[in-house]
């Protein structure tokens, strides 16, 4: 299973959803940070004052983090702001849930109401993302693999310098 989870292609390909996703949830953010902290609002769980704040650095945090999973670079750290991002939404969702809000997600739309099936939706997809995100983390080469050029039993243990 390891094999799997840590093969470059499937990593690849796991890294390009994730990230086309995050992408594509910040896009009507970023255009529309004022719908965005009106949908923020509706979740009634942050002080009033936070929320402008957050409607305009979330989208950007959600861009970049897709950017960089598309690109592999700095895999680790964009996986796991993904990892953090997926689990306080999750939080936010499971919250609208249980307290029976009518409201939408404003995940990919930033519509003002939505259906409770809707959010239970964005839970279960929230969860795979999760999921495919701690694989990353997990099974993603951190380095370039290092490759030992020398054997330093012939050189009587001494390492030998080059200029």
């Amino acid at each position: 299973m390891k094999q799997i989870l840590s093969n470059k292609y499937f990593q690849l390909v796991l890294r390009f959803a994730i990230g086309a996703i995050f992408i594509y949830a910040s896009v009507n953010k970023l255009f529309n940070p004022q719908d965005f902290a009106k949908a923020i609002l509706r979740y009634d769980m942050l002080p009033v004052f936070t929320i402008n704040m957050l409607a305009i650095t979330l989208p950007y945090v959600e861009f970049i983090t897709g950017i960089l999973l598309i690109t592999g670079i700095y895999k680790k750290g964009a996986s796991m702001m993904a990892i953090v991002s997926l689990f306080v939404f999750l939080i936010a969702l499971v919250s609208a849930s249980a307290r029976g809000l009518d409201i939408s997600c404003g995940c990919f739309s930033l519509e003002e109401s939505s259906t409770k099936g809707d959010i239970n939706m964005r839970i279960i997809q929230d969860v795979f993302l999760l999921i495919g995100a701690f694989i990353i983390y997990k099974f993603s080469d951190k380095f370039l693999p290092v490759t030992d050029t020398g054997d330093d039993t012939q050189t009587g243990g001494e390492e030998s310098i080059k200029y």
